[in-house]
């Protein structure tokens, strides 16, 4: 019975790991070409030959000899997953950070881009963690600062913003929780504290 229960519990432990489900990164092989389920994705003009960190762009999708282009530009992240209509793409311009969320049989926008003045963002599984970020660092005169945004992501409806998740991002990143802005003091240490909105 014992030898019974170890190998249940192996097999369920072990099944969330071969659920093929959530959002995972793209790894593009030779810098430029992802495959993923039936769809390959191609990234033009990659910074680097070697090791790319950022692609020009378009990212085009194709798939049963059909294939469209995603007008996006200096992209630095893909991702996809198994029963989602649509990627994740992460561009930026400037100091801004954009979102695109890109219907993979159309290459159109499925929803507005976020934009966002972050310090990353995060995909995994149904999560998209947009990290908070100050102008500066806030040690001897208060920065603006910038609230975390965590959103739940669906094959049926567009991203959620999660309030509470977000509030506690932002908490455990710079040190105080708010939601959207805020002037903040010595952000990221057990001193900081908000001062102004």
């Amino acid at each position: 019975m014992r030898l019974l229960g170890l190998v249940l519990y192996a097999l369920f432990a072990l099944a969330p790991q071969e659920h093929a489900g959530g959002f995972r990164q793209l790894a593009f092989d030779n810098g430029q070409v992802a495959r993923f389920g039936a769809y390959s994705f191609y990234l033009a003009e990659p910074d680097r030959p070697d090791a790319p960190i950022a692609w020009q762009g378009p990212l085009t999708i194709s798939s049963g000899g059909k294939s469209c282009a995603a007008d996006v530009s200096l992209v630095t992240a893909v991702y996809a997953s198994p029963d989602g209509p649509f990627v994740v793409v992460v561009t930026y311009s400037g100091s801004n950070t954009y979102v695109h969320f890109i219907a993979i049989a159309s290459c159109g926008a499925k929803w507005e881009p976020i934009k966002a003045f972050t310090e990353g963002v995060r995909v995994g599984e149904d999560r998209l963690s947009i990290l908070p970020a100050c102008d500066g660092a806030g040690v001897k005169s208060p920065t603006r600062c910038f609230a975390a945004r965590v959103y739940e992501l669906t094959s049926e409806a567009a991203p959620e913003l999660l309030k509470d998740e977000s509030f506690s991002l932002t908490k455990q990143t710079l040190g105080v929780g708010f939601t959207g802005e805020a002037t903040v003091v010595h952000p990221k240490s057990a001193r900081a504290r908000i001062v102004g909105p």
